[in-house]
């Protein structure tokens, strides 16, 4: 029987979430920019390149490298003729941490998806990994965080490009200090405040207006909405499950510390019988330490998995 996680939401509600989407909303970000006009000229904008020939327009593109491994979902994907491949990511959450790791994880698995067996290292394209952040996440001001690997000058010697082909831009929707092209600005602007100020913002406009009135992709978003809040209910309740069994590890690893017996222990902890039984065992492996995480996630290997 599927499991129900969804918090109380009736369709009347998403109904109305829909209809005031904005384009700060991953979601129609992505479907705004399915149209190639409308994202080529903003990728032209955000980096500066000249974009021509055929390109290949992903959105929602989604790469897993390993069954178990962590996979991601990119809001708009693109590769070009000339071998230079884009991500473009609209970015909410206040979360300034995670944007250095995650730039670098998405880097490294463009990468990945690109090279076939044989290919050498050299025909491996340019690429830029680009947030479009609705908040300061350096708290400089700049309108752009531009970042490239290089090597620190030394005295006589300036800095020195190391020249991979990788570049990230953050931009900030709020910025103060204005270190890009009226036209880059413009698209900043109406993302702010959704007020048109050239030809590209209006036509951005009549887009966003066209996603929230398409039927298709209203219904496709209320069941990527109910399926994400399902996820997110499902970690949070084994999230909770998790904490539990690491603060049980955690009190029967005091207790053998203490020089307590297995039956002395089964005897104190109100828990089932045999469950305190095989964390004692596992633990009694890791003596005299008792590393609680190491016991964790040897007693979830066997029990749980």
């Amino acid at each position: 029987m599927k499991k129900e996680y969804v918090e109380s939401i009736t369709r009347e509600e998403l109904e109305v979430m829909y209809e005031n989407l904005t384009i700060k909303d991953d979601f129609i970000f992505g479907k705004v920019m399915e149209n190639k006009e409308n994202c080529v000229e903003m990728l032209e904008r955000l980096t500066g390149n000249r974009i021509s020939g055929n390109i290949s327009i992903n959105n929602q593109k989604a790469i897993k490298v390993a069954v178990d491994g962590k996979g991601v979902r990119y809001d708009v994907y693109v590769e070009a003729d000339a071998r230079v491949m884009y991500d473009a990511e609209m970015q909410q959450e206040k979360n300034k941490s995670i944007l250095p790791k995650r730039s670098r994880f998405y880097q490294g698995l463009m990468d990945l998806g690109y090279l076939e067996t044989g290919d050498e290292y050299v025909e491996l394209a340019d690429s830029y990994v680009i947030f479009i952040c609705t908040f300061d996440p350096f708290y400089e001001g700049l309108c752009c965080y531009e970042f490239e690997n290089h090597c620190d000058g030394h005295e006589g010697i300036g800095d020195i490009p190391l020249g991979d082909g990788r570049k990230i831009l953050i931009y900030n929707t709020k910025g103060t200090v204005v270190n890009v092209s009226p036209e880059v600005y413009s698209f900043l602007c109406y993302i702010e405040d959704g007020k048109m100020r050239d030809e590209y913002t209006k036509r951005l406009n009549s887009s966003v207006a066209m996603a929230r009135h398409n039927r298709k992709w209203r219904v496709e978003y209320m069941k990527t909405f109910v399926h994400d809040m399902d996820v997110r209910r499902e970690g949070r309740i084994e999230g909770r499950q998790e904490g539990r069994l690491l603060t049980i590890i955690s009190m029967i690893c005091t207790k053998l510390r203490k020089g307590k017996t297995i039956e002395i222990i089964v005897d104190e902890m109100e828990e089932d019988i045999s469950k305190v039984t095989n964390i004692c065992e596992l633990a009694l492996e890791y003596a005299p330490d008792f590393d609680e995480n190491k016991v964790w996630e040897a007693y979830v290997y066997k029990y749980v998995n």
